[in-house]
């Protein structure tokens, strides 16, 4: 095994998205269990959501997961410790208690980064995938066994896989799907104003350079966790501001920025809601800013006449150049709402049928 590093990339492996790569597994996951199966590998830049679409996999299949960060442990951390057994005068290897029992209930072992592990604990890792065993240890029935890593292209530490363990993998390369991420972030209260210059701007949900010497960068990881700092903005918005540059990088966090400031130049979402006077935006950035904040008012604010000034607003741009915005607020809201199991609140309204009377091609 060559300890040197190599550009072994995956650069030519099929590409797929996280939604396509979990309904791969959930047909899979009995094959993937037997001793002589394929383990599945992801390959993919950094913040992409390799680690998160395992984490959700194994949720959605009720299965145990065991997340092994490879970098991290010495050879001897997998194969465990030696001792003597007094009656037959040998040494065993006492496995590590973080690996599974042989009576757990499925699960899956995940072994993330393993490419950026040194040579000498690929080497441990090797039998495990292979076999399924390390030593005296058998990885249990019903246990998958899934890899990711980074690409050598990205810059980040990789090794070359032994080709006997990178042949026991089928390997995928995972890819951003902007309207995929979008459906996830509205059922996992992202918030609103991040959805809503995402899908002004979404060549800035994924924005990574290998060749760059930047730290902070846009992706799916980076965006999800501005989204957590959101309370800090109306708490204090000069130290928000910080936080966000220090999470995305220079360029996304200032374009976010001057997008967020056009919430002082807009209608109060309250007010639309509640068929208060109010001037539609003219700017289509700004439109999407105000987008932003109707939909979080919306998911709180959702009794019928609220519906209705909603669908009063979005009737506004119909017969205008920006009429195509008109299609993009009711997507948004329905994708909003249905996150939350509300969807049928719209779609069960009078002025949702008779919007979709008028636009119904446009919105298919």
């Amino acid at each position: 095994m060559s300890s040197s590093r190599e550009n072994f990339a995956g650069t030519n492996f099929p590409q797929a998205t996280i939604s396509q790569v979990k309904r791969m597994l959930h047909v899979l996951v009995n094959d993937l269990s037997l001793a002589e199966s394929q383990g599945i590998f992801l390959w993919g830049p950094p913040g992409i959501g390799k680690s998160s679409l395992v984490k959700q996999f194994a949720k959605e299949k009720g299965m145990k997961l065991v997340d092994l960060r490879l970098p991290l442990m010495d050879p001897v951390d997998l194969r465990g410790l030696p001792m003597v057994d007094k009656e037959t005068r040998k040494a065993v290897w006492l496995p590590p208690d973080f690996l599974p029992d042989e009576d757990e209930e499925p699960g899956v072992l995940f072994l993330d980064e393993i490419n950026a592990a040194p040579p000498s604990v690929q080497a441990s890792a090797y039998q495990l995938v292979l076999d399924r065993r390390i030593g005296n240890y058998k990885l249990p029935e019903g246990w998958i066994v899934i890899a990711a890593g980074n690409r050598t292209t990205d810059r980040s530490v990789a090794y070359r896989l032994p080709t006997a363990l990178s042949n026991r993998f089928t390997h995928f390369e995972i890819k951003v799907d902007v309207e995929e991420w979008i459906r996830w972030a509205w059922e996992n209260s992202i918030d609103p104003y991040v959805i809503s210059f995402i899908r002004f701007t979404p060549d800035l949900l994924m924005k990574f350079n290998p060749s760059s010497n930047e730290t902070a960068f846009p992706t799916p990881r980076s965006w999800e966790f501005v989204s957590r700092l959101q309370p800090l903005r109306d708490e204090d918005f000069a130290l928000y501001i910080k936080a966000v540059k220090g999470t995305i990088g220079d360029v996304a966090s200032q374009q976010f920025i001057v997008f967020l400031n056009y919430r002082d130049t807009l209608p109060d979402p309250k007010d639309i809601l509640e068929g208060e006077p109010y001037e539609i935006p003219r700017q289509i950035d700004a439109q999407f800013a105000l987008m932003g904040g109707l939909i979080m008012e919306l998911l709180s604010r959702h009794e019928e006449k609220h519906i209705d000034n909603f669908f009063a607003y979005v009737a506004q741009y119909e017969q205008t150049p920006y009429a195509d915005h008109a299609i993009v607020l009711v997507r948004e809201a329905l994708q909003a709402l249905g996150g939350k199991g509300l969807r049928e609140l719209i779609t069960n309204a009078r002025v949702f049928r008779s919007w979709m009377s008028r636009n119904k091609k446009a919105l298919l």
